[in-house]
């Protein structure tokens, strides 16, 4: 059984306190609102296992901070690999504003392929298997982002697309 804090919003002290599908709301430097999404938490200990979630950019962008039904229907513009801080650095105070099961709108972590050439194909923070040359220019590369690159990302993409 998955546990909900209903409690929203709160400020997460480890990856513990996460689960996929929360959101936090971005503020942007045009007032408006972008949102991250938590992905996918790691399943395996190890280096950042307390820390590090798989973090998504959604395609959405208001002039409120987003709540679960502006969420409807939107996908993941970008996924990475990102630390808890990175929610402390970029949310609304830092905290996770609330939860809408991915499912609903048919997100689930992307498949990347990892940064070393001839490496392995993933899906989302886990390796299925060797990549195949084929696949090594289809998809992205899978990326450690750093506490502020999720805000980077969408101030230029929503900058790129007016």
């Amino acid at each position: 059984m998955i546990k909900i804090n209903k409690e929203y919003p709160f400020k997460p002290k480890t990856n513990k306190d996460l689960m996929s599908g929360q959101f936090w709301a971005i503020p942007l430097s045009s007032g408006n609102y972008a949102c991250g999404r938590v992905i996918e938490i790691p399943s395996k200990k190890g280096i950042g296992s307390r820390t590090m979630f798989l973090a998504g950019l959604m395609d959405w962008q208001g002039s409120l901070p987003p709540v679960a039904e502006d969420l409807i229907g939107c996908r993941t513009l970008y996924q990475g690999a990102a630390g808890i801080i990175t929610i402390h650095k970029t949310g609304l105070e830092g905290k996770i504003s609330g939860y809408r099961p991915l499912e609903l709108d048919g997100i689930s972590p992307d498949y990347l392929r990892s940064q070393q050439f001839g490496g392995m194909l993933m899906k989302g923070l886990n390796e299925l298997r060797p990549i195949t040359k084929e696949e090594e220019s289809k998809y992205e590369v899978y990326s450690t982002w750093g506490y502020t690159v999720i805000k980077n990302l969408v101030e230029n993409f929503f900058v790129m697309k007016k």
